[in-house]
């Protein structure tokens, strides 16, 4: 009977698979060699490839460029801004208009 037991690798372990199928350029030859299926060395190069680290960042749930949303938050805020100052502009020309017609 062959016991299934959980084998854990050091981030440094990940990386040199990681290299070393991105270098052969097959999981599946690595992943023999290893005695690691190929769908882990998969998921290792995808979050290598993103993260720069075989394991997903635990605070992160998908990669951010945070100066990104910063902009786009301070883009949208200008904007509404920009609406309302509008917004109370129509409001005026309209009360003028109404004044002239009169």
């Amino acid at each position: 009977m062959s016991e299934n037991f959980i084998r854990k690798y050091t981030e440094e372990e990940r990386v040199k698979i990681v290299e070393e199928a991105l270098a052969c350029g097959s999981n599946s030859l690595v992943g023999a060699k290893y005695n690691i299926h190929s769908g882990l060395i998969s998921n290792w190069k995808c979050n290598y490839r993103r993260y720069k680290q075989t394991l997903k960042p635990k605070n992160d749930k998908e990669p951010k460029d945070n100066k990104i949303i910063i902009d786009y938050k301070k883009e949208y805020k200008k904007t509404q801004e920009k609406c309302e100052e509008l917004e109370l502009e129509v409001a005026v020309l309209r009360d003028l208009l109404k004044k002239r017609d009169k």
